[in-house]
């Protein structure tokens, strides 16, 4: 008889991203069941890599927690074949990961997505605009692809999602309504959605604010979340930034924050995206957050952003806000800036115009953005009530796979 087992499959050469990012969930896990894998199939891309991924530090993960960094799909087979093993899942649909999907629909095991992080998504109309065709050629054929990988999943040579966990009411919704889910109550035998079973739950967002006991504590100073320019999803569509355009950028990103922080009176704090080392010093004039963003949201009085989810965690603690645009930013990331801006309604400010800033319209705009979150947070990111998303994530997956 196979072991019943439980883990997260992740594509990692940083483990200690993945850990800081799901600190939490994988927390609940661990204390939840008596032993957890973290299964590290980054050597299975396509490319065959043969990297020795290994946690930096000892304590990066609780300590009933065992990691294994598999590298051929032999190996992966052997750990496999005598577990009946439920995945959190943590992968990309793209074609370097088609030869693990085939092997997990090999295995048998079960698969868990978690989407509780409130962002938008990035399935723009901006993806099909000719102007990038050449430079984006990389991103066309992943559309391509992801059709294809659906294809596989309806003919079952991929796996389907079991249970998947969703924070937005709309999405669900759309999901619950869509064409496979009435193709399936029209022909009942065949099994075409991706998604064999939706739970709806927090965000990890309203989590936060739920468990934080000092919500109402907060210092007199600005946050401002960086998002690097040079970020995957825009390289993929608009090719390497010019690195003297990067420097115009930031230069003009700094300037406005010198200005805000004297009209303001408040000091700068600067939260750097994980990825991000600092290496050019363009933030040599602010101090530079050793908190993390959700630690520094509740203690702000403002929060600037170009384009990062964690605004949404601004959102759930009704923080003024301000978004920068810039048209150094790209096409890309600014369509996805405006998602959050008119979602939102929040007040926009462009840099590259150099206007003068006048404190009491901006804060009238700020205040009036406020007033939009309460239909926001109840939709996107509270629509579970006050059940937190750790807690039944881990109920629904014994209730499905360990009754």
């Amino acid at each position: 008889m196979k072991e019943k087992s439980i883990g997260f499959i992740i594509s990692q050469e940083n483990l200690e991203i993945f850990a800081a990012q799901n600190k939490k969930i994988v927390k609940k896990i661990a204390e939840s069941f008596k032993k957890v894998f973290v299964i590290n199939v980054v050597n299975l891309k396509f490319g065959n890599l043969q990297l020795d991924v290994d946690p930096k530090k000892k304590d990066i993960f609780p300590s009933n927690i065992i990691y294994k960094n598999i590298k051929t799909s032999k190996e992966f087979i052997t750990f496999f074949k005598d577990k009946d093993f439920v995945a959190l899942q943590y992968l990309p649909k793209s074609p370097d990961y088609y030869r693990i999907y085939f092997l997990i629909k090999r295995m048998n095991i079960k698969n868990v997505l978690i989407l509780n992080l409130g962002n938008f998504g990035n399935k723009q109309t901006v993806d099909w605009n000719m102007k990038f065709f050449f430079k984006a050629y990389k991103h066309f054929f992943d559309k391509g692809f992801y059709y294809l990988f659906r294809i596989l999943t309806i003919i079952n040579i991929f796996p389907k999602i079991d249970l998947l966990f969703h924070s937005d009411t709309e999405i669900i919704k759309a999901l619950n309504n869509g064409i496979s889910r009435k193709f399936e109550n029209l022909f009942p035998f065949f099994k075409i959605s991706f998604f064999r079973k939706i739970e709806k739950v927090n965000t990890v967002f309203f989590d936060y604010y739920a468990r934080d006991k000092k919500k109402h504590e907060k210092k007199n100073i600005i946050l401002y979340v960086d998002t690097p320019l040079d970020h995957p999803d825009r390289i993929k569509r608009e090719g390497i930034l010019n690195p003297s355009l990067e420097k115009e950028y930031y230069e003009k990103l700094s300037s406005f924050l010198i200005q805000i922080s004297k009209i303001f009176e408040m000091e700068i704090f600067v939260s750097l995206h994980p990825k991000v080392k600092n290496e050019n010093n363009y933030f040599k004039d602010f101090k530079i957050s050793n908190q993390s963003t959700m630690e520094m949201i509740p203690k702000s009085e403002i929060i600037i952003f170009s384009l990062s989810s964690a605004i949404l965690g601004a959102v759930m603690y009704k923080k003024k806000i301000i978004n920068i645009k810039s048209a150094l930013m790209g096409d890309y990331l600014n369509m996805i800036n405006s998602k959050y801006t008119n979602a939102l309604g929040l007040f926009s400010y462009d840099i590259d115009n150099e206007l003068k800033i006048e404190k009491v319209k901006i804060l009238e705009k700020m205040n009036l953005a406020i007033s939009n979150y309460d239909n926001f947070i109840l939709t996107k990111l509270n629509s579970d009530g006050e059940v937190l998303s750790d807690i039944k994530i881990v109920e629904k997956i014994k209730e499905n796979f360990f009754k």
